[in-house]
């Protein structure tokens, strides 16, 4: 029985099966008809920092506030988005009016406003 399975590369292995099956993984993809330039967009946002834990939560929310929240972030400009807690800490959504997005401070968002409440945690309903 082997105890040191490292291979003339150096690596273990165990290391070599992972290397291979990201190869296959990446040939399958290129091969597959993906654009490449999609590709390679989704490498660059996931060096943004915090996007892996960002889109973690997200998809440890409920499927039906998944859904609200894109609908709400899709459906207009997100630049014109503001957001703010409530006492309660419930955090409230609101476009701004484009008169408001040119003030140089942003403000609380009123009460009054229509907006979208979006309260929960992170873990599945």
């Amino acid at each position: 029985m082997r105890r040191n399975s490292k291979g003339s590369d150096g690596f273990d292995d165990a290391s070599n099966r992972y290397s291979d099956e990201v190869r296959e993984v990446i040939k399958t993809i290129i091969n597959g008809g993906t654009d490449t330039s999609r590709l390679l967009e989704l490498y660059y946002w996931t060096r943004e920092p915090g996007i892996i834990e960002l889109i973690r939560a997200y998809l440890d929310l409920p499927e039906r506030t998944q859904r609200s929240l894109s609908t709400y972030l899709l459906n207009g400009r997100p630049k014109a988005i503001v957001g703010s807690f409530d006492t309660q800490g419930r955090l409230i959504l609101a476009r701004s009016s484009p008169a408001e997005m040119s003030r140089p401070t942003a403000k609380p968002v009123p009460e009054t406003t229509s907006s979208t409440s979006f309260a929960g945690s992170s873990r599945r309903a």
